[in-house]
């Protein structure tokens, strides 16, 4: 089976991670994470970073301390992964949905400006799948109306919009290092933001709302939210690597593209002239919607292990009730037609075109 993504490791993730164990610093403490924080925050020009245990409890201390909660209103894009609107439920604030844009799947700036009220606090802007969101439109928009922007760049690290990096646009923004990422801790995330207050009170929350000044002695409501020693070896091997896995990546993404370049029947992931997006999962969209199942289907009976787009947000059964009216006809037929492939950082080209071929043949004989 040629899997959907393996995480890949170098030499030096096993020697920092071995210094861990030889140390005993395997927790939340160790120079590892202070090093790991401060490298990953200059990547985007960003002065602080504070590491978490996962992207979703990233997006959730974020909330938190740039003061969302009860009553409060954040716009969030239909068609993401769930943990941006399960985490301003978690708040307390209520999530607005919004569709986006057809060819960059990203929040629509247009449907985000439709969707404020006064009740509106804050906008999440995923950069889905590597491609960075319309952010001059966004930000113009949130200034407005005087918002919060915290941008989800799980999908996205190192991609750039006009030529800035993604992350540095909003007020706080949110990594994944999940072992499907672009780069990897197994699990793990990280917060970047500007202020200096905000670095704090982040600080403050992710460590049980522990002072920073006085140990045990607790200032703020907080959470356990801490990567470990270990984690932020693994990731610091990572990031060391991190330009040459852009660029091998990106290698595996032209091919792909150039394999269903001619291909009437189907399309490779689009690309909009005002980003230079990273590689993350091999995503292709079909002509008909009922044909992305028995493809998948088939793909898996050949060795091949594909996955369906994710469900817009609205069709979560926690969310059907609130959402019954929601009108997000892009997000629906995106999710519905689309597919991602193999993607794997170690996927040479021999196994991608075994890939193409094999969607290629499949679809000549059922969509010709």
């Amino acid at each position: 089976m040629i899997p959907i993504f393996e995480p890949e490791f170098g030499d030096n993730e096993r020697v920092y991670l071995n210094e861990c164990i030889e140390t005993g610093w395997v927790s939340s403490q160790g120079r590892f994470i202070a090093e790991f924080e401060a490298r990953f925050a200059s990547r985007a020009n960003v002065p602080f970073g504070v590491a978490t245990s996962n992207c979703t409890t990233a997006l959730h201390v974020a909330l938190v301390a740039l003061g969302i909660g009860p009553g409060d209103e954040v716009v969030c894009p239909d068609l993401t992964f769930i943990a941006p609107a399960n985490m301003v439920r978690l708040t307390g604030a209520t999530p607005v949905l919004v569709d986006v844009e057809p060819e960059s799947w990203c929040l629509d700036p247009i449907r985000f400006s439709e969707a404020v009220t006064s009740h509106t606090k804050a906008v999440i802007v995923v950069h889905a799948f590597g491609h960075v969101a319309d952010m001059d439109p966004i930000l113009a928009i949130a200034r407005e109306h005087d918002l919060r922007v915290i941008e989800d760049v799980a999908e996205a690290p190192d991609a750039l919009y006009k030529g800035r990096v993604a992350g540095a646009f909003g007020d706080a923004a949110c990594y994944s290092f999940f072992g499907n990422k672009i780069m990897t801790t197994g699990e793990g995330g990280i917060v970047l933001c500007r202020d200096e207050g905000l670095d704090h009170r982040l600080r403050v929350l992710r460590d049980h709302g522990m002072s920073r000044e006085r140990r045990y002695h607790h200032v703020a409501l907080g959470f356990n939210y801490r990567m470990t020693n270990m984690q932020a070896a693994v990731g610091l091997g990572q990031l060391e690597r991190l330009d040459d896995i852009h660029s091998r990546r990106k290698v595996q993404a032209d091919r792909y593209a150039a394999c269903f370049e001619e291909a009437s029947n189907v399309r490779w992931r689009p690309v909009l002239d005002y980003c230079q997006p990273v590689h993350w999962l091999s995503t292709i969209s079909l002509r008909r919607a009922a044909l992305r199942d028995p493809l998948l289907t088939h793909l898996k009976e050949n060795g091949i292990d594909g996955r369906a787009m994710v469900n817009p947000v609205h069709r979560a059964e926690h969310y059907l009730a609130d959402y019954a009216n929601i009108h997000t006809p892009v997000s629906n037929d995106v999710s519905a037609r689309s597919l991602h492939l193999p993607s794997g950082t170690g996927l040479g080209p021999d196994l991608i075109d075994r890939v193409a071929d094999t969607v290629l043949a499949w679809l000549a004989a059922n969509d010709p």
